[in-house]
Order: structure tokens, then sequence, then C-alpha cells
């Protein structure tokens, strides 16, 4: 495993663990955190530097009064989105640079 694949890994369960015990609800110092660990993840390729982003637009709705209310699917499809789909998709693409470098 490649530096930049194990760094990706950590710090996608850096925000798995912020996400797991969340409520949804303002927590600006939560969403910060977020911001700041998917930051970290931008630069090892286009689609992650998407994916990141979107999941910090996605937690930003998500960790507000009452923005997710309105959200299709509310705050268990915000919460799915990141935890299952967004993060879930930087892991395989990681994975998929870290195979194609090793060949």
């Amino acid at each position: 495993m490649n530096q930049s694949l194990e760094k990706t890994l950590t710090l996608c369960n850096e925000i798995e663990e912020l996400l797991a015990n969340a409520m949804p609800q303002a927590d600006e110092m939560r969403l910060r955190r977020i911001a700041f660990i998917a930051n970290e993840l931008k630069g090892f390729d286009p689609y992650i530097t998407r994916s990141a982003d979107r999941l910090v637009s996605r937690a930003g709705i998500y960790f507000s009064a009452r923005k997710h209310q309105s959200e299709r699917g509310g705050a268990d499809g915000l919460m799915r989105e990141m935890r299952y789909s967004l993060l879930r998709a930087i892991r395989e693409q990681a994975n998929v640079l870290d195979h194609g470098s090793t060949t």
C-alpha cells in the first residue's frame, strides 16, 4: 500500500468517526473538522477532490439547524450519502489509483 492510499484511508476513517455518532443539528466544530480533513484529501485525484468537496457541502447541510429537513431523504439520506456513497467512492478511487501505480 502506498503512502497516498494509506493517508486517504486514514482521513476517510477520521471523517467516518466524526459522522458515526453525529446528530442532524448545528455543529460548527464538527463541520469545521470534517472540512479540514476533507481538504487534506484534495490533490490526490480530481474524482477524490470532487467527492471530498461534495461531502463537505452535504455536511454543511446536515450540520445546520434546519436545512437538512428540506433535503430529499432528510437527515438520514444525507448521512447515507456521506458515509456510504461519498466515503466509499473516495476509498474505492484511492484503491484504484494504488493498484494502477503498482502495475
